[in-house]
């Protein structure tokens, strides 16, 4: 019953984040104002409002107007649910539960806009930074994102911010190794889709991240 209370209140947060992929890049308070469809902006009631549910049983979609929703929504309030859980059994530590919350977070930015609110990035890592030591080249990543806003480096600056948070709970070699991985999977990503233009690629490195951590977490119980 403990197992299910905490994921329903990820679940919560995870809605609540999907509020803010929403209102922050239209200007709009996250505090104030009453949720509503963004496309007949009509005001949502507490049915439309239950993480999940209210998705599936509206069939993903507004009620009023009948506009497809993002499936970026339930996916949020999913993946928040399940990594609440996994901080909650101890699976992860509180720097890894902090910065796969934050990863989930900048992944859907990043995938919408193909960039995210410095001030989330800001918050989260200052968070991160009182919580978990650094070491002086780490601070690397950040020199590399201001290069990146200046020259076209052929990756973007968000992506170097997202490597010093990481670097916060890696070591050197496992942030490569997150990069290799998230290399393969972004050019895989690529040739299947024959997309010649900008991919997100805070995902591929989230993905990445997740599963060097589910490796780690395997070798550690099941081939002590």
């Amino acid at each position: 019953m403990g197992i299910l209370y905490i994921f329903i209140i990820g679940t919560v947060f995870g809605s609540f984040f999907g509020v803010i992929l929403d209102r922050i890049p239209a200007h709009e308070s996250i505090i104030f104002g009453r949720s509503h469809c963004n496309h007949c902006d009509r005001t949502l009631s507490l049915r439309d409002l239950i993480p999940i549910f209210s998705q599936i049983f509206s069939k993903f979609s507004c009620r009023y107007c009948h506009k497809k929703t993002s499936l970026i929504y339930l996916f949020l309030e999913i993946s928040c649910g399940i990594i609440f859980v996994s901080g909650w059994l101890g699976l992860i530590d509180f720097t890894q539960f902090l910065f796969i919350i934050l990863s989930v977070i900048l992944s859907t930015f990043d995938y919408r806009y193909h960039s995210f609110p410095l001030v989330i990035w800001i918050i989260f890592t200052f968070i991160l930074l009182l919580t978990s030591s650094s070491v002086l080249t780490d601070y690397i990543w950040l020199i590399l994102s201001i290069l990146a806003g200046i020259f076209d480096l052929k990756i973007g600056s968000g992506d170097f911010l997202w490597l010093f948070s990481a670097s916060l709970s890696l070591t050197f070699l496992q942030e490569m190794i997150v990069i290799q991985i998230a290399s393969i999977l972004g050019i895989t990503y690529f040739v299947i889709h024959k997309k010649r233009v900008e991919i997100a690629f805070i995902p591929f490195l989230t993905t990445a991240y997740i599963s060097l951590i589910l490796y780690q977490f395997i070798q550690s119980y099941f081939f002590k």
